[in-house]
């Protein structure tokens, strides 16, 4: 495992497309997050090594940071039928809690604490012979890009793929950042343009509201 990498997915829950992001950090802390593609609402969660073994262990099925971030990467790229990946709200997650305890379907309450309401879950489900372990990663809400803050990694994208063009008879290594890197550039203005257009409706609604007043 590298100490710093990263890796972008897309991802099918429930029918709606979802791009996941998984960064590791100095190699001891794991970031993800997950963006609804068509609505670019995100949900992002920060773990470090103490957090992802105390998770693990807490279902009975331990693992060291660095294999289980090798699972979820499994996941993420689908390179393994043993792991894969749900996002649950935090009522699915009950409901998934209790089929687990076998208690049964009961009604779950909702909380009150919209942060909790808001909340998505991520579920990294390991399939062994006779079992199937769920680790459950808990993302607050985001909220959507800042339009300024887009453009402006867009722009350094950009820089570092140039640079990547101008280096030379590039090794394996080069070649897979750039196309990593280009892949990232391509999904940041496909959500730029969304954004652009999500906003000139919202002005139109405005201005189609500001006259319908007069």
């Amino acid at each position: 495992m590298e100490e710093n990498s990263s890796i972008t997915a897309s991802y099918m829950f429930r029918g709606v497309e979802y791009v996941l992001t998984m960064n590791i950090i100095g190699g001891n802390v794991l970031e993800v997050e997950v963006e609804d593609r068509m609505t670019a609402d995100q949900w992002k969660g920060t773990f470090d090594t103490t957090y992802i073994e105390d998770l693990t262990n807490k279902t009975g099925n331990f693992k060291q940071f660095n294999i289980f971030v090798n699972m979820l990467e499994s996941a993420l790229t689908e390179a393994s039928d043993s792991v894969s990946l749900d996002l649950l709200t935090y009522s699915d997650l009950e409901s998934l809690r209790q089929r687990k305890q076998g208690t049964g379907p009961r009604p779950v309450v909702q909380p009150k604490s919209s942060a909790i309401n808001t909340k998505r879950y991520l579920i990294l489900t390991y399939t062994v012979e006779f079992d199937r372990i769920h680790y459950p990663l808990p993302l607050p809400y985001i909220g959507k890009p800042d339009p300024r803050l887009l453009q402006e990694t867009i722009r350094e994208l950009r820089e570092r793929i140039k640079g990547l063009k101008h280096k030379g008879s590039p090794g394996r290594t080069t070649d897979q950042d750039y196309m990593r890197l280009k892949k990232e550039y391509e999904a940041l203005l496909d959500e730029k343009e969304e954004l652009e257009v999500e906003f000139l409706q919202m002005k139109k609604e405005i201005q189609e509201s500001n006259f319908k007043g007069c």
